[in-house]
Parts: C-alpha cells; sequence; structure tokens
C-alpha cells in the first residue's frame, strides 16, 4: 500500500513544561500490526536561545482508557543553534504513541513547535 496522508497537528506555542500534539483532536496515533509511522517535528526558538526543545514519543497499550507510559521510550533535544530547526524520526512496534515537546532547560519560552507525520500503510 502507499503512503497514508500527511497530517499536520495543530501548532504549539509559547512552550515552557511539557505539551502534547494534537493531530484532528486526538494526541495519539495508532499503528496496525506492522505499520510505522514517519514523524517530523519542527521548532522556532527565541531570538539567542539557550535551552534546546525536548522531544519526547510516549506509547499506550490501551484502546479506549489510554494509560500512558510515565517515562518516554524515545527522547531526543532538537539543536536550538539552527533556528527554525526540523527533524524525522520513525515510530514502529507499538499499539499507539504520542508525541511531547518542552524545553530542554529552564531558562527559555520556546516560540512555538509543528509535526506532522504519514503512516507507512503496511499493515500484517
Amino acid at each position: 500500500m502507499a503512503w497514508g496522508a500527511d497530517t499536520a497537528a495543530t501548532q504549539l506555542t509559547s512552550i515552557t513544561s511539557e505539551q502534547f500534539f494534537s493531530f484532528g483532536g486526538s494526541s495519539k496515533i495508532s499503528l496496525n500490526p506492522g505499520e510505522s509511522a514517519v514523524v517530523q517535528v519542527s521548532g522556532d526558538f527565541p531570538g539567542t536561545p539557550t535551552d534546546n526543545l525536548r522531544i519526547s514519543v510516549y506509547s499506550t497499550l490501551d484502546a479506549s482508557s489510554e494509560v500512558w507510559d510515565i517515562t518516554p521510550y524515545l527522547t531526543f533535544d532538537l539543536d536550538r543553534t539552527t533556528d527554525p530547526n526540523r527533524v524525522s524520526f520513525e515510530v514502529s512496534g507499538v499499539y499507539a504513541f504520542r508525541i511531547g515537546v518542552k524545553r530542554a532547560g529552564s531558562t527559555d519560552t520556546i516560540t512555538s513547535a509543528d509535526a506532522s507525520y504519514r503512516v507507512n500503510g503496511i499493515s500484517v
């Protein structure tokens, strides 16, 4: 099958503590067995930033009353020295996941962050 549609999240602004992206009213992205998703996150930093943008991916096994992982299974920082900056990464092997962003330090308010994803459309 072909790649799914490019689905954009609602932009997040004034980021200090962790905020989660919403894709069409839902913060979770569900995958069928064998599927993966390519996610792209962009960050816009304030002038002369001190803090990177921390990106975290959390998973859940639940379909209705989600019990989300407390510790993310994937976390990395988007470097502040390129403004704006963006990164793409793949998520696979989980039932559903959500993406959170926050500042990596305690100084800046990150101006904004955007995210989009595509599911590869292959299901076993």
